[in-house]
């Protein structure tokens, strides 16, 4: 039996590995034959693993986060009740075995969850860190998650959207939603990237393995004004990706769809975590929701000279 093989079968059973990370999801967002897993055993059982995107480019080897995907990175199992300077030498010693298994390759490129707080290995192997941020919602009641809502996302939702009879439904009208995504990148001046197909198929799978939903909003004439995608695991809500109309979006539309979707990640017992951004308009709206700053790591590492010399002369330029 391959890797692969033997990491879906892992899959099935440990539920706390993230969705980012589960085999089918990898399937739907990489293509199965475009990705593979790294795995570390002790005792012969799975201890650590590892899932890695591969995309071939003129003529170049490069290991790159896959559309749509958070995070990856590695996932380890802990000994019981282990304490903390084990802890600290266990993963050094799990993701020394993680990095020598990795294969060739021109350049590396990956997102940690933000709860890999540990990326020493991978510093000493001459992987390079850039901090990130995401925003997380978690261990609150959503009595208290509304005071902590900044003023405007109080206003709008309850003034705006509550009084002109804003509505929130759960849909599985892809072809909307994606209409809808679309006019937020045209809004921008941003060329869409992912197709139609590509999404209505991830969503497939989403919805066949009980991992997601999407949520509608409607003005009162029953116009679809707002709509977002949530994808989770056992531990996380994940607000993947929305959409709005520009004509309607003073009607607070994405703030009902949001909230609706926080209520429903605090209902089930999991996290709301936005996913993050480094546009500055985005990260603003998403803390205003009042939710926690967290760093992840973007871990990486060129070995392709061309591609090294390319980083400079972009460097130099800016």
């Amino acid at each position: 039996m391959n890797n692969k093989n033997r990491y879906r079968q892992f899959c099935q059973t440990e539920p706390s590995i993230p969705i980012f990370s589960k085999d089918w999801w990898l399937d739907a967002v990489c293509g199965e034959e475009n990705w593979d897993v790294l795995i570390v055993e002790k005792g012969g059982n799975i201890v650590a693993t590892m899932p890695y995107y591969i995309k071939h480019k003129m003529g170049l080897k490069l290991m790159v986060q896959p559309l749509l995907t958070q995070h990856m990175g590695p996932y380890i199992k802990y000994p019981k009740e282990q304490k903390y300077y084990k802890k600290l030498s266990w993963e050094k010693k799990l993701m020394d075995e993680l990095i020598v298994k990795l294969p060739i390759f021109d350049s590396f490129s990956q997102n940690f969850s933000h709860n890999i707080t540990n990326y020493l290995a991978f510093y000493w192997k001459g992987f390079k860190q850039t901090t990130r941020y995401t925003y997380i919602i978690e261990n609150i009641s959503i009595e208290d998650l509304e005071k902590k809502f900044e003023t405007d996302i109080r206003r709008r939702r309850r003034r705006k959207a509550d009084k002109m009879g804003v509505t929130v439904v759960e849909c599985d009208e892809i072809d909307i939603f994606y209409k809808l995504n679309q006019m937020t990148f045209d809004r921008q001046g941003l060329k869409i990237p992912y197709s139609f197909e590509f999404i209505k198929k991830l969503y497939q799978q989403v919805k066949s393995h009980n991992a997601g939903k999407m949520y509608f909003a409607k003005d009162n004439d029953n116009n679809i004004i707002a709509a977002n995608f949530l994808v989770y695991d056992d531990n996380t809500v994940y607000y993947l990706m929305g959409g709005i109309d520009p004509n309607k979006k003073d009607l607070g539309g994405m703030d009902v769809v949001q909230f609706e979707s926080i209520k429903f990640a605090l209902q089930s017992g999991r996290t709301f975590d936005f996913e993050g951004s480094m546009i500055e308009s985005i990260e603003k709206y998403f803390r205003s929701f009042g939710a926690i700053q967290k760093p992840y790591y973007q871990i990486s590492k060129t070995n392709s000279k061309l591609l090294k010399i390319k980083k400079l002369v972009k460097e130099i330029l800016s």
